[in-house]
């Protein structure tokens, strides 16, 4: 393209000096090189942008690769992630099963050591579940074993926090039955009553409760016996009963963690208690 641009500008000027030799002649000769030039440079300029435009599509063909490549190490990871989690809750759950089974081991074993005696084997009814053969194991080593007032409330309490609720149950029933006027049996009863609650039995908590109150009015756990009784009710809908129980408890038993959060339940149901 340059060549031929040279061609033209040669005959022109070739042109203009045959044709004529006048000074006007002259100037239109400049005028026309300095056009050609004119020309010249924009076409050099329209061949830079050309060249900056195909690297700017280059680069973005590459960074459009990248991002490809990218995306796909991400869902890779995102796969592997969803795997891990997969095998976590599978060991969560092989875990969950080996625990049941030392706790139940572990009661069996508590009922054996109360007797002294090696326990004949419980045999379970058709249909039995577990946690009942392990009462039923733990309800035999009572009635004929020995053990201090301590042994066995301990027992109950991490059976309770353990959650096996039948078996707390029935080891702080042993222990009332057979230590009915120490400092704890009124602990005693009153955690029958949380076992009542935890396995969903409300009006059965609430009777223990009120044994509570009434056989030990002046119990450590008499003003926890009140709140439950208020927050069960709540639970049963039964909204006028839960909040008499809870104001009870703010009057009669200030300055206590049971009046705080009674005054906080009451707070939330739209009642402001000083």
């Amino acid at each position: 393209m340059r060549v031929r641009l040279l061609a033209v500008i040669a005959v022109a000027i070739f042109s203009l000096v045959a044709c004529s030799t006048g000074s006007e002649d002259v100037a239109l000769l400049h005028r026309e090189i300095t056009d050609v030039q004119r020309e010249l440079q924009e076409m050099q300029k329209d061949s830079l942008d050309k060249a900056d435009l195909q690297a700017m599509e280059t680069r973005m063909q590459e960074m459009s690769s990248q991002s490809m490549r990218s995306n796909a190490d991400l869902a890779a990871e995102v796969t592997s992630l969803q795997e891990q989690i997969e095998a976590l809750h599978a060991s969560l759950d092989l875990t969950t099963r080996q625990l049941q089974s030392i706790s139940q081991e572990l009661a069996a074993s508590r009922a054996r050591m109360t007797t002294g005696t090696v326990l004949p084997p419980v045999v379970a009814a058709e249909g039995a579940t577990d946690e009942a053969v392990a009462v039923a194991a733990a309800a035999a080593a009572a009635s004929g074993g020995i053990s201090t007032p301590e042994e066995l409330y301990r027992s109950a309490y991490e059976d309770y926090m353990r959650g096996n609720y039948d078996l707390a149950s029935q080891g702080f029933s042993d222990y009332m039955e057979r230590w009915p006027s120490t400092e704890l049996t009124d602990n005693a009863l009153y955690w029958i009553g949380e076992c009542y609650d935890a396995q969903g039995e409300p009006q059965q908590a609430i009777e223990i409760f009120t044994r509570v109150l009434d056989d030990y009015p002046t119990s450590d756990k008499a003003a926890a016996a009140q709140l439950k009784k208020g927050l069960l009710y709540l639970k049963m809908d039964d909204q006028a009963q839960g909040v008499v129980h809870l104001q009870y408890v703010v009057y009669e038993y200030p300055g206590t963690r049971e009046a705080d959060l009674a005054r906080e339940r009451l707070k939330s149901l739209g009642l402001t208690i000083r």
